[in-house]
């Protein structure tokens, strides 16, 4: 298709373009016993830890397959496990710690779902990893592209060994980054930007990031306090940092201000036991407006604790709360623990309670929005802003160019290319024009 017809064809249809009422927030309930560890792009696929059998086996979720699992589950086989289940934006790609295809030991690994198998690090294991306790490494995070797991392994040294935070590709590329011992938990979409925390050495962990390679503490340490998580480009990460005067740590924000990182700390909810609890986020969307996590009111277990999530306009809330304020209630018989994650997109967050009648975790999505995948600016509309990027992009048309935005987010069909198809998936969205 010609740009010009491009333009007088989308122009035609901004003059008939409607209002569409937006939809209310939703809950969907999902099965009990498997606990959403991270969400897609839009919240439309998911991926987490089977833990209802005590298996901890790796799952794909959709509202159309349901729970898929993966395979090579390393607790039942060698009474190890670690790390956190990760999916890419476009929830094709998973990483975890998995046991190894011969189950000789713990190590990071990728699904993917076009063959669904996994590929896997370090098998056969190299010289220059050590085996320590049935592990050679554990996966913690993945690009959004899915092209790098970041997390850690034993680096053998002449006498002794060290935890070497690392980023690693299934096409056998292998990153250490600089550290003295840590472990990197996430990763910005390329992967140019991985946060997680390294060890003092004195035993505090201080929550880091390794920008382009360049390592960067971001705050003071208290106990192990770390970077969870990053946006699209890495210039936000969410995690904990210390709360020196209180005693505990704290759901904190780390901003990229052109030459370091400024953190604010975000605090604990009211009531948390000073020197005992503490807050902590695990997730935050790209564009930096919601950040989730959890709160634990104190060391007793009995106790509990809420999930926790912050915006620039409620600023840090109960979860319990935030569900209420959507005209939402908690589903029947569980207690609200954590807000795991939240989609990079702001459209969904995986929320997980622990139910009181059967005692099994069991997870529920929030749907604050339908997905709009048309709407790039994240505005709820599809308007011209989105037309003059979407323009951009299929004058460019292959996602590899490295002019393209990260994401290439005018690829609506996920095709790798910004093509005719794309401009008719976009062109019904321009004629809707509100999400």
């Amino acid at each position: 298709m010609h740009r010009e017809l491009l333009t007088v064809g989308l122009s035609a249809l901004a003059l008939s373009a409607g209002h569409v009422r937006a939809a209310a927030p939703w809950i969907e309930l999902l099965d009990e016993g498997f606990y959403v560890t991270d969400l897609s792009y839009d919240g439309t696929a998911a991926a987490g830890n089977v833990v209802g059998d005590g298996t901890y086996e790796t799952f794909r979720w959709t509202a159309s397959s349901g729970f898929v699992r993966l395979g090579q589950a390393s607790v039942p086989t060698l009474g190890v496990g670690g790390g956190s289940p990760d999916i890419s934006y476009n929830g094709d790609l998973i990483s975890a710690s998995i046991a190894d295809s011969n189950y000789n030991y713990l190590t990071l690994g990728r699904w993917s779902l076009a063959t669904g198998l996994w590929d896997e690090a370090f098998v056969p294991q190299p010289s220059f990893v050590r085996e320590v306790d049935s592990a050679v490494g554990s996966a913690w995070g993945l690009t959004g592209d899915g092209q790098r797991v970041v997390g850690y392994y034993y680096l053998q040294l002449p006498s002794s060994y060290r935890v070497q935070p690392c980023a690693w590709g299934p096409s056998g590329s292998l990153e250490d980054l600089p550290a003295s011992r840590g472990r990197a938990n996430a990763a910005s979409y390329d992967g140019s930007v991985v946060g997680g925390w390294e060890d003092s050495g004195l035993g505090p962990w201080f929550p880091t990031i390794w920008r382009n390679g360049v390592k960067y503490w971001v705050a003071d340490a208290l106990g192990s306090t770390q970077v969870n998580s990053l946006n699209l480009d890495g210039s936000i990460g969410v995690g904990d940092g210390p709360d020196e005067y209180q005693g505990m740590k704290v759901a904190a924000i780390f901003r990229w201000n052109g030459n370091e990182y400024d953190w604010q700390p975000v605090g604990a909810l009211d009531g948390t036991v000073y020197g005992q609890g503490g807050s902590r986020f695990t997730s935050v969307s790209d564009d930096g407006t919601i950040a989730v996590g959890s709160n634990n009111w104190g060391f007793n277990p009995l106790v509990g604790g809420d999930a926790i999530i912050w915006t620039p306009t409620t600023g840090l809330m109960s979860g319990t709360s935030y569900v209420e304020s959507l005209g939402l209630n908690v589903p029947s018989d569980m207690e609200l623990r954590d807000f795991q994650c939240v989609s990079p997109d702001g459209s969904t967050i995986a929320a997980v309670g622990l139910r009181t009648d059967t005692f099994q975790w069991q997870t529920f999505l929030i749907h604050l929005r339908a997905p709009c995948a048309a709407d790039f600016n994240n505005d709820r509309m599809v308007d011209d802003t989105d037309f003059v990027a979407f323009s951009t992009a299929y004058d460019l048309l292959d996602c590899a160019d490295p002019s393209m935005p990260l994401r290439c987010p005018s690829d609506i069909n996920r095709d790798g290319l910004v093509d005719d198809t794309d401009f008719v998936l976009f062109a019904g969205a321009y004629d809707a024009l509100l999400c």
